[in-house]
């Protein structure tokens, strides 16, 4: 019995590795490249690719119907697994029809889209084809986490980001000199569609959807999903929305600026959402099999993971905005440190939405995320005028505590209790808000942050060690 849970352990802890390396390199290294791109292109440039990417998650949400927040429920409702199969190439039909419907709408009303979202026609087919393949290749995500296919992930994430990085700078640099941001617009949509096309051909492959399947598959999938697409725009909202806010009320220049900031958060989040993919599905197993002790043990153990993560990034985040950006750049550091503590929140959401999506409560988290992204715009509306946009940050980090807390009270009042340690929770949300402050009074002292960050780092190995035993246990199997 203590051998196989040992082994699924390793599974599941190898798998959440290849899920952070394979989230690194296709979301990952639009940060480790910041140097780069911030050089080649001017924070006008910089603020206007960055807004794009910011309506392509939008347009991510209505062209694909959140379609992939069904797997892992449709992998325990359908059986045998050739049926789970021919469900995942059923959506792909789905969105499909969702891109001809949406080509079709761009014909006629292509224009006035781009004026109220400040693109060209041309501009918005991309921005459209782009979203598509983001839907497909988030799918191929979702269908890999199920299954923890975590090596074909990595291949997928590998081919993305490097061809898009080598095609981003040919493009900049032959071909779009006096239009940057074009040359990284094409660089990052075009290998993005090939990749979603040999995925969709794949799906097929592995299963061809049956013609008498199709629609009760659909019927449940959207019937599952519809509420996420709400959902899901208001996490765009929470995520996005004071970007675009700053392009629109401040200008472009500041917009790029507080991008920069935004991408040395995304570590925080590329890294929370990789280890998701394998949490969740662990979490469903547990929760499947009313394993209520252990998903209270490990999620306090992962929250304080985190915790320890988030804490050693912000002490380290002045230098990384000197690397990582000109000198242009170097006062975002005041509005990075408050946005990885909103991070942190951003991750603890994501334990209580988990609970909520295994129960196909899904309008409960349409309903608690809807209600957070009011309280962003309100906060935005309300002091980016007036105190700038590092005001962003703040709004960002007190709107993600209150979707956190919403979400939490929402999946304690489904299942009438809470699966995880409310006393741990709250102390390590003091914990990092405290050091939120903390870490700001010392952003000058230098030598103290990194001595502070490098006994942190070598206490958590040490804890590591007692409580878990990962690195000794990887050594005895090398």
């Amino acid at each position: 019995m203590d051998s196989s849970k040992n082994k699924k352990r390793g599974k599941v802890i190898k798998a959440g590795f290849g899920y952070t390396i394979g989230n690194y390199l296709i979301k990952g290294l639009s940060f480790l490249t910041l140097p780069l791109f911030t050089r080649l292109m001017d924070t006008s440039s910089y603020g206007i690719y960055n807004s794009f990417s910011a309506y392509s998650n939008l347009f991510f949400v209505l062209v694909g119907f959140a379609i992939h927040s069904s797997y892992r429920n449709a992998k325990l409702k359908y059986h045998p697994l050739k049926k789970y199969y021919s469900y995942i190439s059923s959506t792909m039909l789905l969105v499909l029809l969702s891109l001809l419907i949406w080509g079709i709408i761009c014909i006629p009303f292509g224009k006035y889209i781009g004026n109220l979202l400040g693109l060209n026609k041309t501009m918005v087919y991309i921005l459209v084809l782009y979203s598509f393949s983001l839907v497909v290749i988030t799918c191929f995500n979702s269908y890999s986490s199920v299954e923890y296919k975590y090596k074909a992930f990595l291949l997928i994430a590998g081919a993305n980001a490097i061809s898009s990085i080598i095609l981003s700078i040919v493009l900049i640099v032959f071909v779009f000199k006096n239009q940057t941001y074009m040359g990284r617009t094409l660089g990052t949509v075009i290998p993005s569609v090939v990749i979603s096309i040999l995925i969709i051909i794949y799906f097929f492959r592995i299963a061809t959807p049956k013609k008498e399947s199709i629609k009760p598959f659909l019927k449940w999938g959207v019937k599952y999903s519809l509420p996420i697409i709400p959902h899901g725009i208001s996490q765009l909202v929470l995520a996005q929305f004071d970007r675009i806010m700053i392009l629109k009320m401040i200008g472009s220049a500041v917009a790029g600026i507080y991008s920069f900031a935004y991408n040395i958060f995304s570590i925080v989040t590329v890294t929370t959402i990789s280890l998701d993919n394998v949490w969740s599905t662990w979490l469903y197993e547990q929760l499947h099999n009313r394993n209520n002790k252990a998903i209270k043990k490990y999620s306090s153990i992962y929250a304080v993971g985190i915790l320890i993560y988030s804490i050693l990034l912000m002490l380290i985040s002045p230098e990384l905005v000197k690397i990582l950006g000109p000198s242009a750049y170097s006062h975002s550091v005041y509005a990075v440190i408050p946005l990885i503590t909103g991070g942190y929140f951003s991750f603890l959401y994501t334990l209580p939405a988990a609970i909520e999506y295994y129960y196909e409560k899904t309008t409960f988290i349409m309903i608690g995320t809807i209600l957070a992204a009011i309280l962003n715009i309100v906060l935005n509306l309300v002091f980016l005028i007036k105190y700038g946009y590092v005001a962003a940050a703040y709004t960002t980090l007190v709107t993600y505590i209150a979707y956190f807390i919403l979400h939490y009270i929402i999946a304690k009042s489904i299942i009438g209790k809470s699966l995880f340690s409310t006393k741990i929770i709250v102390t390590l949300s003091i914990i990092i808000i405290a050091m939120n402050f903390i870490i700001l009074f010392m952003l000058k002292m230098i030598m103290l942050r990194w001595i502070i960050a490098i006994l942190i780092f070598a206490l958590s190995i040490v804890a590591e060690e007692k409580y878990l035993g990962l690195i000794k246990e990887k050594i005895k199997g090398n």
